[in-house]
């Protein structure tokens, strides 16, 4: 059984959930061993460093089973401010730096509304 990594999520009464911004980045990635690997261990870093930060309220990393090299970042934020504070945060920026090497293609980046 994989260990899961477990942050604080703040209380539903702090949160305002018309504010809460949704993020789905879509990540395509070479589609070698030894560059997954580490892609990977950036991945973990950047990860376990987000989740510290608290605006942020779900930020799993899933990989497409039939596709290795294609990655789904889902996300979830307090606030647009939370947003950009993590869009800005050295971090972030150290990991794009490190790992747009291993990327095919610009990440793609939605952001959604809940609707029902």
């Amino acid at each position: 059984m994989k260990r899961r990594f477990f942050r604080k999520i703040l209380p539903l009464t702090l949160i305002n959930l018309n504010n809460m911004i949704t993020i789905t980045a879509l990540i395509r990635a070479k589609n070698n061993s030894a560059d997954l690997e580490k892609l990977n261990g950036l991945f973990v870093q950047l990860i376990q460093e987000t989740r510290k930060e608290p605006g942020c309220l779900k930020y799993d990393l899933h990989q497409v089973t039939q596709q290795p090299g294609f990655f789904i970042m889902m996300e979830e934020w307090a606030s647009e401010a939370a947003m950009e504070e993590h869009n800005t945060s050295p971090h972030f920026k150290n990991f794009l730096i490190s790992a747009e090497p291993y990327f095919t293609v610009p990440i793609e980046e939605f952001e959604s509304t809940l609707l029902t």
